[in-house]
């Protein structure tokens, strides 16, 4: 592999390597469904900033993060707490920006950005781990509303509840974003009704359990008298990143993916206010207040509702939950669409997999499995931390270094199965954090595990790339150099499938006659045994399949 052949990739223009078109959003029933899950989102297929972060706000609204807040000051104290918000919007605001201009910029969320970082098959290890704790939030929302449920439901059995919960979420799931963003604008309102009404009950004293008058100095609330520290700040900041923080940096890049190339700058701006000020501090804050308000018994703000508001607390819950739980279900099944693609070649509608998504779902809420959940998010933030630390490490360190294209290759014709930098800085991490996590080396790295992991995790990639030389690292980026077509139109129609996408999304490939092809085709290919890795196609043919 010549360096000139990479040298020669900056030559040509971007548009040749991803959609730069901005254009009105056509209408298409089928996309509606799947939003373009394994390519990248077209430029006539784009919505505004506005609609986009609008669609996002739906899981600031999802209990699991006052709920968190709370469980979190009983175990550190509000004050560690609080000190472990502000540096989470320190860290969350960063990676927020970052990806979400990536995003926006090439059309390209967290399941095809994670393909260059680790290779073609080594992203599905991420992706799957991703779509499983989408999953467990899922479930553990939809437990809130079955427990609020069953308090007035004492003779319906709980699986029953369950089970019709479940069987409301399912339709609604079906549509992508074009549904979520109608759906939020809806429920939101709604949700700051009765939001507003708490807040006055809780002043007003409407209720003999919670009060705001029991809060008091609300942010030095600490029940269990946990001596502040550094150990306290630091643990309560990787619990806090680990359940949200982390996975939020990339999770919303399946929203941003969709965002007009010409509001990329905005909708950064506006994923950072959502993520960092808003999901980081406001709401998590909240949750501490409301702990206080129970005078630090209660930390379940469902249960706060219903305590305060009486059905209409039911009410506010069922809509908090719904605005987070159709996002669970969007974001869960678009990764298991990814890993099902990727393992078994075939083309799935996204849609398909939300039966098998809510009936996992309906098992970890009628079994103990949510009873572990502390401990799943701890080793979840350790995964996550890991995942956070490669991508920026070989993003930010490798390529500049060695002058590797920016953008992130998706193709299966042109990637390797696995990119040895990215994933061997993802396995290891994981691995020194989750002994940490388990004590192995005491109690101060067990509090610090989450960092640790994203620290080794960061630095590893350009560890690795230094010793693997110039050549061998840009081969774990490109199995072979990407053919660029040299037409003028826009789009190309792939002659195998009759698929007219942006010519971007093609492939030169030899096993179908030196053709282009889609992505997609050459995904599903199942006989060519990926040859064109090892055969060079002849790219200064002519193309005769644009319109």
């Amino acid at each position: 592999m010549a360096n000139r052949d990479i040298k020669d990739l900056a030559n040509h223009s971007e548009s040749l390597f991803f959609d730069t078109r901005d254009m009105e959003r056509r209408l298409d029933s089928s996309s509606e469904k799947d939003d373009y899950g394994t390519l990248r989102v077209p430029g006539d297929w784009r919505f505004t900033a506005r609609s986009s972060a609008w669609s996002w706000m739906g899981l600031s609204t999802a209990i699991a993060y006052p709920l968190t807040g709370a469980l979190l000051t009983l175990a550190f104290g509000a004050f560690s707490v609080m000190i472990g918000f502000l540096i989470s919007m320190v860290l969350v605001g960063f990676g927020v920006y970052y990806t979400s201009l990536k995003s926006a910029n090439e059309g390209i969320g967290k399941d095809l950005m994670s393909r260059s970082t680790y290779g073609y098959f080594g992203s599905a290890l991420n992706t799957l781990f991703v779509g499983i704790y989408l999953v467990i939030l899922f479930s553990l929302e939809t437990s809130v509303i079955a427990g609020s449920l069953a308090e007035y439901l004492p003779s319906v059995p709980y699986w029953l509840v369950v089970l019709l919960i479940i069987a409301v979420f399912i339709p609604l799931g079906i549509y992508g974003m074009v549904w979520i963003a109608k759906l939020q604008t809806v429920t939101f309102f709604l949700y700051v009704i009765g939001i507003g009404l708490v807040f006055i009950g809780l002043f007003s004293g409407w209720s003999e359990l919670t009060n705001a008058a029991f809060a008091g100095e609300w942010w030095k609330l600490n029940p269990n008298n946990v001596p502040a520290s550094w150990m306290t700040i630091v643990g309560a900041t990787g619990a806090w990143m680990g359940a949200f923080g982390f996975m939020n940096i990339f999770a919303s890049t399946d929203i941003t993916r969709m965002t007009r190339r010409s509001e990329r700058k905005k909708i950064a701006v506006l994923q950072v206010v959502i993520n960092s000020v808003i999901n980081s501090f406001l709401i998590g804050a909240m949750g501490i207040f409301f702990l206080a308000s129970s005078n630090g018994v209660n930390p379940d703000p469902g249960v706060t509702f219903v305590w305060v508001l009486g059905p209409l607390g039911l009410l506010l819950v069922f809509v908090t939950q719904l605005r987070g739980n159709v996002m669970n279900m969007y974001l869960g099944t678009l990764a298991f669409d990814n890993v099902l693609a990727q393992i078994t070649k075939k083309s799935y509608m996204r849609s398909w997999l939300l039966i098998p998504f809510v009936l996992l779902g309906f098992i970890m809420v009628v079994s103990s499995f949510l009873q572990y959940f502390s401990t799943i998010a701890t080793f979840a933030g350790v995964v996550f931390a890991s995942w956070v630390g490669s991508t920026f490490g070989e993003s930010l360190l490798v390529r500049p270094l060695y002058k590797i294209p920016k953008w992130s290759e998706f193709r299966r014709a042109y990637l390797p199965n696995i990119n040895w930098i990215g994933f061997t800085s993802l396995i290891i991490p994981i691995i020194i954090g989750m002994m940490a996590t388990m004590g192995v080396w005491g109690d101060a790295l067990r509090a610090t595990s989450v960092f640790v992991s994203l620290l080794l995790a960061f630095i590893f990639p350009v560890m690795l790339a230094a010793v693997l030389g110039k050549e061998k690292t840009i081969q774990q980026y490109f199995k072979r150099i990407p053919e660029v077509p040299i037409i003028e139109a826009e789009t190309m129609t792939c002659f195998v499938s009759g698929e007219t996408e942006h010519k971007s999304d093609f492939v030169l490939c030899p096993f179908h006659g030196d053709n282009w092809i889609s992505s997609t085709t050459c995904a599903t290919e199942k006989k060519c045994n990926k040859m064109c890795q090892f055969k060079s196609a002849q790219n200064t043919i002519p193309i005769d399949q644009s319109i």
